[in-house]
């Protein structure tokens, strides 16, 4: 069987969090989706595209009857077909349209396994933010009150703390992440 080793890593913030898993090189974009979906902790609530540069073209997306050109169908593109020969390949997801969370993803190669499975998470560090808070700025008031560098900027930083529960930018346990993840 054989299998894309993908890197995801978040942009616009520094450190940046990343992901690295492995996902069949038959599945479509969707599936690609919902991989990185579960593994940087995105709850799948909001539209996303794949691109080729952060400005376009479309690679895939959830489709819009309403567009002129419709653009191409995320449940209907295969990764494979969008594979270099050789070397690995980079493009862009973002996910979000409102908050705008930019990933770079690089097909970093493509590996021949005998074992059969449908993904597995490889590495990782640093949490994703949380949902709905508020793109990159939102993320940077997270950050700074978890880590008790709230400035007067900040409204109301003990709801804020509140509402992170035990988020914190830090943490990301490998093993716990393969359990939900790996399939």
């Amino acid at each position: 069987m054989e299998y894309c080793r993908i890197e995801v890593r978040l942009l616009d913030v520094k450190p940046p969090p990343w992901r690295q898993f492995l996902l069949e090189k038959t599945a479509t974009f969707e599936k690609l989706h919902l991989a990185i979906q579960d593994a940087c902790g995105w709850t799948n609530s909001h539209l996303y595209s794949f691109t080729e540069t952060d400005e376009g073209p479309v690679i895939a997306t959830i489709p819009d009857d309403d567009l002129a050109a419709p653009e191409p169908d995320a449940k209907k593109v295969k990764l494979s077909a969008f594979l270099p020969d050789t070397g690995s390949k980079r493009f862009f997801y973002q996910y979000d349209f409102g908050d705008s969370w930019w990933h770079e993803l690089t097909i970093l190669e493509v590996v021949s396994m005998p074992k059969r499975f449908v993904r597995q998470l490889l590495a990782g560090e640093r949490a994703f933010p949380p949902e709905d808070c508020g793109g990159i700025p939102g993320y940077e008031n997270c950050v700074a009150v978890v880590l008790n560098k709230a400035t007067g900027e900040i409204e109301d930083p003990e709801y804020l703390r509140r509402w992170l529960g035990d988020w914190h930018p830090e943490r990301f346990d490998l093993a716990s992440a393969k359990k939900q993840f790996d399939c």
